[in-house]
C-alpha cells in the first residue's frame, strides 16, 4: 500500500498537479516586513509575538525603533494597556524599566542629558528615580550616591526594620534600626589572645575571621585586637546617654548610635586597638591601622566609616571600627571605595 501511494505522488508531480496538498500557506503579518525595516531581529519579533496581540505588533511601526522594547515589555510592572504610552514616550538611550516607572507613576520629566545619565548609571536604582529628579545637585553621581543612601532625607527619619534575613550582609544606620530584644543568635566569646577586654562577644562567623585576621598580621610584625565588640540595645543606650549629657545632641549624634540603630548590637562589627591598649585614640597612626587599611577586606573586614564620608554614614571618620561583611563584599567595597550604605542599596536591598 505504501508503495502505491509513493508511486502516486511522484507520478502526480510528474503530470504537475497542484491539488496534493490541502493545507494552505501560512500568511506573514504585514507588521513583521516593516519591523525588520525599523530594525528589530527575528528574535525580539518572536518575543513580541508572545506578549502582544496582533493588534498591538501592527502598532509597533507607527513608531521609530524602541532598543529597549524587550526591556519594557519584560518590566515585572509593564502595563500592556499603557503601550502606546511607553513607545511615544522613549528616547533614544532611556532605560526601559525607567519608562515604565515614569509612565505608571504619571512622573513629569524632561528628558535631558542629565536624565540620561541617571538612568545609565551604574547604581541607578529604578525606584528611586523620583527621587533622583528631585534632589538638586548638578554631579549625577553626587545625586545617586546621597539618594541610594538615603542621605537626602534627615537622619532618623523614615526609619524602617533591618532586614534580618539579609544575615551578615544586614544594615542598622539612621535608617534602619533593630528591635530592642535583638540578639545575634551566633555570639561566642572572643578568647583572650584575641581581645584587650575579657567577656566580649562576636558573631562565630565573624569571630573565625577575625582570629585569621589577627593571625595574618602578627605574622606581618602587627598586633591587633578587640576592643569593643557586641553591645546589647541597653548597654549601648545607657552609653548614648551618657554622651548626651556631656556632649549635647550634635556631637554625640556625629560620634555615637542611639539605641538600636549601633552595628555592635548585630554582633558583626568591633572597634580594635593595638595590643595591650585600651584606648583606640591615635590608632590611625599605628602600622596596625596602615596594614588593616591594606588587608582587612581579604578577610571580610570593612573600615565601616571612612574619612570624608560622614554625608552617607552619618558618622565621624572611625579609623577603630571595622565591620564584618564577608569576604566577597569587602573585595568589592575596598576595590570601588564605597561605602556599606551604597553597596547595600544596590547589592543587597536590589538583591543584584
Amino acid at each position: 500500500m505504501k508503495k502505491i501511494l509513493v508511486v502516486l505522488g511522484i507520478t502526480c508531480l510528474m503530470a504537475g498537479c497542484t491539488n496534493v496538498s490541502t493545507s494552505p500557506s501560512p500568511t506573514t503579518p504585514p507588521y513583521i516586513e516593516e519591523l525588520r525595516a525599523l530594525g528589530y531581529t527575528e528574535e525580539t519579533i518572536q518575543a513580541l509575538q508572545e506578549k502582544l496581540t496582533e493588534e498591538q505588533m501592527d502598532k509597533l511601526t507607527e513608531y521609530d525603533y524602541v532598543a529597549v522594547l524587550l526591556d519594557i515589555i519584560n518590566d515585572p510592572d509593564f502595563q500592556v494597556e499603557r503601550l502606546e504610552d511607553y513607545l511615544s514616550h522613549y528616547e533614544p538611550g532611556m532605560n526601559g524599566s525607567a519608562l515604565v516607572y515614569l509612565i505608571n507613576n504619571n512622573i513629569s520629566y524632561t528628558y535631558n542629558e542629565k536624565l540620561a545619565s541617571i538612568m545609565n548609571h551604574p547604581y541607578f536604582i529604578v525606584k528611586n528615580l523620583e527621587r533622583y529628579l528631585n534632589y538638586e545637585a548638578e554631579d549625577v553621581n553626587t545625586i545617586i550616591q546621597v539618594v541610594n543612601s538615603n542621605t537626602d532625607r534627615e537622619f532618623y527619619t523614615q526609619i524602617q526594620a533591618t532586614d534580618l534575613s539579609k544575615g551578615i550582609l544586614l544594615i542598622t544606620n539612621k535608617y534602619y534600626q533593630l528591635e530592642e530584644d535583638y540578639v545575634n543568635e551566633d555570639l561566642v566569646t572572643i578568647d583572650s589572645k584575641y581581645s584587650n577586654r575579657s567577656g566580649q562577644k562576636l558573631n562565630k562567623e565573624a569571630y573565625q575571621a577575625f582570629q585569621k585576621l589577627v593571625d595574618a598580621g602578627e605574622e606581618d610584625g602587627v598586633s591587633i585586637r578587640n576592643l569593643s565588640a557586641y553591645r546589647s540595645y541597653s548597654y549601648q543606650n545607657n552609653l548614648y546617654q551618657g554622651y548626651l549629657k556631656d556632649h549635647g545632641q550634635e556631637w554625640t549624634d556625629k560620634w555615637s548610635a542611639r539605641p538600636g540603630h549601633s552595628e555592635h548590637q548585630t554582633g558583626l562589627a568591633l572597634d580594635v586597638a593595638v595590643k595591650g591598649q585600651q584606648s583606640f585614640d591615635g590608632f590611625e597612626n599605628t602600622e596596625e591601622f596602615a596594614w588593616l587599611q591594606e588587608n582587612a577586606y581579604r578577610f571580610g573586614f570593612i573600615l565601616r566609616y571612612p574619612e570624608n564620608k560622614t554625608a552617607i554614614t552619618g558618622y565621624g571618620y572611625e579609623p577603630w571600627h571595622y565591620r564584618y561583611v564577608g569576604v566577597e563584599a569587602a573585595t568589592y567595597i575596598y576595590e570601588h571605595d564605597i561605602t556599606f550604605e551604597e553597596y547595600y542599596a544596590y547589592f543587597v536591598e536590589q538583591e543584584k
